[in-house]
């Protein structure tokens, strides 16, 4: 290894911003000669002869000014993932970036959609061009990113946030459970302009762990104080209901919790699903994990705007216990088909991969001891649940059961790494270097992920913000109509 190999690998360990290591990233490509692979179209991971063949065509009817032949071809042609250009083996190679050749097609397709919706075209009416924006992103599909639990290792997820929301990328759908559910929350109560500064982590709250006494601990079956998790969820969350989160932050988000009695499935809770119910509550649910904290009851708003228990009769417990990654309901419900993950669960983190260079040996390894123990685990908790009588305990191993039993991975996983400070912060409550550390744990792991996330949400969203353009100047045109009838 040469002396420039070795600092750009300490310019990259050290960095304190994307910038800076994205800069050592690219220097160490150049210098391990990595920009050659780069730059060659050619490579078993893809159908690089379809990338190359379509944008050849982009081009020609965009050069041509062939605006029917460009929209009918964009129109069918746009497909997420195309020739496997998202396969993560793609990225396994440099350290930032992919295929030259991936990259153009992607600058090149949003060029061309940018064009169209910038400017007037005969063969093109407003309404037809409508049309084309708003059925092509369906047919696309968004991306979404996903919040695991992980109580205080959960702080990981707020550097995850931060990286995205300063390189634009962070997408409008978010999902998150037990401590995902807090970072979710606090994106969702936020218009875009204050995300940053509470971002900082002197401007929020992190004490949510105080153990309750003894006697308390018996008369409640908690060990934890829900008060106080109550006053930190409080402290960082605005009190809105999910309607009234999307209206202020332009965002969807999703908080999944999971039933404290039987009868009942685990529930997604939106703008779409329940409307009126406050998030607050939502997210002490969500969090409330159980040994740890009772169950919560849900709280919404009537017509008359009273603030009124939610089915009075149900408790609702920790979301990651059946629904951590709520990828179904979020495919269904907000056309979305590319997943950002944030896992921090420290049951599942030391056996899952993250960065794409893991998909070799060292990441099989791993999903087959995770397969293992996960299938021998599935085993005892079937002879239990059919051997106890006791509701309760039948009851636990159900939750066993479904913790088992999800997929705890994404189209790209951001992972922590694994270590013993780290799980023994789970429970605790940080201090500001602590909290500072987590922090930007997640941004340096969220950069490595940079260029993959950027090349693969670049198509939709500058569908959105076509949509948007479009949809506005749609809403304009009556208008000028009007003042055109006006001065005849």
């Amino acid at each position: 290894m040469n002396s420039k190999i070795r600092e750009c690998r300490l310019a990259m360990r050290h960095a304190g911003s994307y910038a800076s290591w994205r800069e050592a990233a690219l220097a160490f490509d150049a210098a391990s000669g990595l920009e050659d692979w780069k730059h060659q179209d050619e490579s078993d991971d893809y159908d690089w002869q379809l990338i190359r063949s379509r944008l050849a065509q982009i081009r020609q009817y965009r050069q041509t000014q062939q605006i029917t032949k460009l929209v009918h071809h964009l129109r069918q042609g746009l497909h997420w993932n195309l020739g496997n250009s998202a396969n993560p083996a793609l990225y396994s190679h440099a350290y930032c970036g992919s295929k030259r050749l991936v990259e153009t097609y992607l600058h090149e397709v949003c060029d061309a959609l940018r064009w169209i919706a910038d400017h007037s075209f005969p063969e093109l009416p407003l309404e037809a061009k409508r049309k084309f924006f708003g059925e092509t992103a369906k047919s696309f599909g968004r991306s979404a990113l996903m919040l695991s639990g992980g109580a205080t290792l959960g702080l990981f997820h707020v550097g995850v946030v931060k990286a995205l929301v300063r390189e634009d990328l962070l997408p409008d759908v978010i999902s998150g459970s037990s401590a995902g559910s807090i970072v979710a929350s606090v994106v969702g109560t936020r218009a875009p302009d204050e995300l940053e500064s509470l971002l900082d982590p002197d401007n929020s709250y992190y004490h949510f762990w105080k153990p309750l006494a003894l006697r308390d601990m018996w008369r409640h079956g908690a060990l934890m104080d829900q008060n106080q998790i109550a006053l930190g969820i409080a402290r960082n969350t605005h009190d809105l209901t999910f309607e009234e989160s999307f209206e202020r932050s332009g965002r969807i988000v999703n908080i999944t919790v999971s039933p404290a009695g039987l009868n009942q499935p685990p529930r997604l809770l939106n703008y779409l699903t329940t409307p009126y119910l406050y998030l607050r509550e939502a997210v002490l649910a969500s969090s409330a994990v159980p040994l740890l904290f009772p169950p919560v009851q849900l709280m919404t708003r009537d017509e008359d705007g009273n603030r009124l228990p939610y089915m009075p009769s149900l408790r609702w417990t920790d979301g990651s216990l059946k629904s951590d990654l709520p990828g179904i309901r979020l495919r269904r419900l907000h056309n979305v088909n590319h997943f950002i993950v944030s896992q921090t669960n420290p049951h599942v983190i030391p056996f899952l991969r993250g960065a794409p260079e893991e998909v070799r040996l060292g990441g099989m390894l791993r999903n087959v001891a995770y397969s293992a123990i996960r299938g021998g685990a599935r085993s005892a908790i079937g002879v239990g649940r059919l051997g106890l009588p006791l509701d309760g305990i039948r009851r636990q191993l159900d939750n066993a059961s479904s913790i088992l039993e999800q997929d705890y991975r994404g189209n790209i996983t951001i992972l922590p790494k694994v270590s013993v400070w780290r799980y023994a912060h789970v429970t605790a409550n940080p201090k500001l270097e602590a909290v500072t550390r987590f922090i930007l744990e997640g941004e340096r792991a969220t950069w490595k992920r940079i260029a993959m996330i950027r090349n693969q949400s670049m198509i939709s969203q500058t569908l959105t913000r076509c949509v948007k353009q479009v949809e506005s100047e749609s809403q304009r045109v009556p208008l000028r109509e009007l003042k055109a009838v006006a001065t005849r």
